[in-house]
């Protein structure tokens, strides 16, 4: 009884901690929402309704990376009040171990890392893949949200539009290059500067541009067609950009977008695509090799796995030249590194879907190494340290989305497997919390936080 008392008693004192922790890091969470979208889609005339909904949606990825990060400040905080009040100084000598203090804790961390496993395998896809199709029909209705600095932009059908700069407040622009695909004849149209206006009655968007040519070739055929035109002002009328808001669903889901079903259903196809595409490049390779060997060696023929072996090897006067054949050696190479080119395409994708796979399960199980993790760095820092050990957990959580983002980046470059680039941070950091745990466990011993600071040991030493 006295135990589950205890239980209940650490349970409650993190309560308050976590949904404090929760609310903060939300709340920088939304405010770098709010400085990066809500200003630029109400401004733009986006209704507000659709504002929210993008808002609501767009919740769903925030959270997933709040509710780890807030297991760490909250740990740190609930332990550290304990230690700052003697707590844990009275449960040690009433025969309490640090394992058993942790273990109520532990044990809400693990249905909260179960909850989160389902949230990422089955709610956060739908809602990624509700967000994205909510700012693909934004982009439509607005093609000028979709036209960013030094990026190319295919918002506008027929169109693909490149900017250097852009002032949203008085639209205009400079270094344009607009490449225009509708029509019988395509051109190019390059321009230093100009003004980028949408008008509402006519439902176009309208570039007027300054210092710039025309480049067109009517027959691509025939280069004496090709003709470029100078210009000091040009306008171009893009019509039908509508925009009132019209829904549309894609079929298509990228990576994020899936469950763990669909996307081990990827790679299964993409494995089955590297098996055909290695067994094509054999084949090639071998039929080459034995057209060749049959200009020389008469009455070769390819030899499949349990076949009879080749016929001997004729003598030495009897081999013909060897004819040249640089030509189509050159072809083989060409196909063979096309192949090469889709098989090493092929790889990347199995790679990029293992790592969605395994960052499900990675992230919801950090929640468990920060509890681990905290609880000992909050005892061991004693009453001074509290306010450090909380930076230091913000710090801890820094370390860990690069171990996260690094790793998804070498994974996607084929230089790591993808279950070690999810799963690095959360080994590292559990063998670390190990030897805390150890250690504190079997000493206690306060961190003293002035001894670590290099510029007052400096002063000591200098005194």
């Amino acid at each position: 009884m006295k135990i589950r008392i205890l239980d209940r008693y650490i349970l409650s004192n993190h309560i308050g901690p976590y949904f404090f922790s929760l609310s903060i890091i939300t709340f920088v969470f939304v405010m770098d929402f709010i400085i990066n979208y809500l200003d630029k889609y109400i401004g733009k005339g986006v209704g507000v309704i659709t504002v929210l909904e993008f808002f609501t949606l767009s919740l769903g990825h925030m959270f997933a990376l709040i509710i780890p990060m807030a297991v760490m400040p909250a740990t740190l905080m609930a332990f550290g009040q304990l230690a700052t009040d003697n707590e844990v100084t009275a449960m040690k000598s009433s025969g309490v171990s640090l394992y058993r203090m942790i273990l109520p804790v532990l044990a809400a961390t693990g249905l909260l890392t179960v909850a989160l496993i389902f949230y990422f395998n089955m709610l956060l896809p739908e809602s990624n893949h509700r967000l994205m199709n909510l700012m693909l029909d934004i982009g439509r209705m607005k093609p000028t949200l979709q036209i960013k600095e030094n990026m190319f932009s295919d918002a506008l059908a027929g169109y693909t539009i490149l900017v250097r700069e852009k002032n949203d407040k008085t639209g205009e622009i400079k270094g344009v290059q607009i490449f225009e695909l509708k029509g019988s004849v395509p051109r190019s149209i390059i321009a230093s500067s100009g003004r980028m206006s949408y008008r509402e009655s006519e439902s176009v968007l309208r570039f007027e541009l300054d210092n710039g040519e025309i480049h067109e070739m009517p027959d691509p055929a025939d280069v004496k067609t090709y003709r470029r035109t100078q210009f000091k002002h040009f306008t171009l009328n893009i019509q039908d950009t509508e925009r009132t808001l019209k829904r549309s669903e894609r079929t298509h889901r990228g990576e994020r977008e899936m469950t763990v079903g669909m996307m081990r259903a990827k790679i299964l196809e993409y494995e089955g695509n590297s098996v055909s595409t290695r067994s094509r490049m054999n084949q090639v390779a071998l039929d080459h090799i034995v057209a060749v060997f049959s200009r020389v060696i008469p009455n070769i023929t390819a030899i499949a796995p349990g076949a009879s072996p080749p016929p001997p090897v004729p003598e030495p006067d009897q081999v013909k030249a060897i004819p040249r054949v640089g030509n189509e050696t050159e072809q083989i190479l060409q196909i063979l590194e096309t192949q090469n080119y889709a098989l090493d395409s092929n790889l990347r994708q199995i790679s990029r879907y293992g790592v969605e796979i395994h960052k499900k399960y990675a992230i919801p199980f950090s929640c468990i190494i920060f509890t681990l993790l905290g609880a000992p760095l909050a005892i061991r820092s004693g009453k001074k340290g509290m306010t450090i050990s909380i930076g230091f957990s913000i710090l801890l959580f820094l370390i860990y989305y690069v171990f996260l983002n690094g790793g998804e980046k070498l994974a996607d470059r084929r230089l790591m497997d993808p279950w070690l680039s999810m799963w690095l941070g959360n080994i590292v950091f559990f063998i670390v919390a190990l030897v805390l745990l150890r250690q504190t466990n079997r000493e206690f011993t306060v961190i003293n936080w002035a001894r670590l600071n290099p510029l007052k040991r400096w002063r000591r030493a200098d005194s």
